[in-house]
């Protein structure tokens, strides 16, 4: 798996956050900082996975996590896969795709049931 980078990305449309390389439990403290600090800065915050190579099950856990941070704060957090095959046979395989979101989603905003494609 490559190696991790976090680009954040500010422009007029918002706050992004890139993760390409792999995110595995050896990065999984710097991930979850840079998903706090984006979090804390902005409204809304889109996560653009469309080049990672590889996620574990601690990076979909810091997803979920961090989406329910973000609710808790009246925040809004999306995914945006790009279609990437890799992210979306992860989370299939790790069972994280759902038709419904999990019973603390009253809001619906559930990342693994309307992501962006």
């Amino acid at each position: 798996m490559d190696e991790v980078k976090l680009e954040r990305l500010t422009d007029p449309q918002g706050t992004t956050l890139k993760v390409s390389g792999g995110v595995t439990i050896c990065e999984a403290r710097d991930f979850r900082e840079a998903l706090l600090a984006a979090l804390e800065e902005a409204p809304e915050l889109r996560l653009d996975v469309s080049e990672l190579t590889g996620i574990d099950l601690t990076g979909m856990q810091l997803l979920c996590a961090a989406h329910q941070s973000a609710r808790r704060r009246g925040k809004e957090l999306r995914v945006y896969d790009g279609g990437n095959a890799t992210f979306r046979e992860a989370a299939k395989g790790a069972g994280f795709q759902r038709h419904s979101g999990c019973p603390q989603d009253r809001a619906c905003s559930c990342i693994w049931v309307r992501g962006e494609s």
